[in-house]
């Protein structure tokens, strides 16, 4: 028997929050602009200038922040393939 896209969503979400994931919504603007291209260095010269000034433990917050949303993103393409 075919699930119905009700049933589909809601093991979507309990496989998710089973995971350790949880759900959040974020709005972006439909024809905002393009995404820029950045090279790794691009970025981290980027980020040492925007946070110049800041503490350790700010910075060590921001570098943990980074780390989990990077290992977020592949673990969720991982269980989308696994689906």
């Amino acid at each position: 028997m075919a699930y119905t896209n009700n049933e589909k969503q809601r093991r979507f979400k309990e496989k998710m929050y089973k995971a350790g994931f949880k759900q959040i919504v974020l709005w972006v603007k439909r024809n905002g602009r393009k995404p820029i291209k950045m090279t790794q260095g691009e970025f981290v010269k980027n980020i040492k200038r925007l946070t110049a000034g800041w503490d350790e433990d700010s910075l060590s917050q921001l570098y943990t922040l980074l780390v989990k949303i990077t290992k977020g993103k592949k673990e969720a393409g991982r269980l989308k393939n696994r689906a």
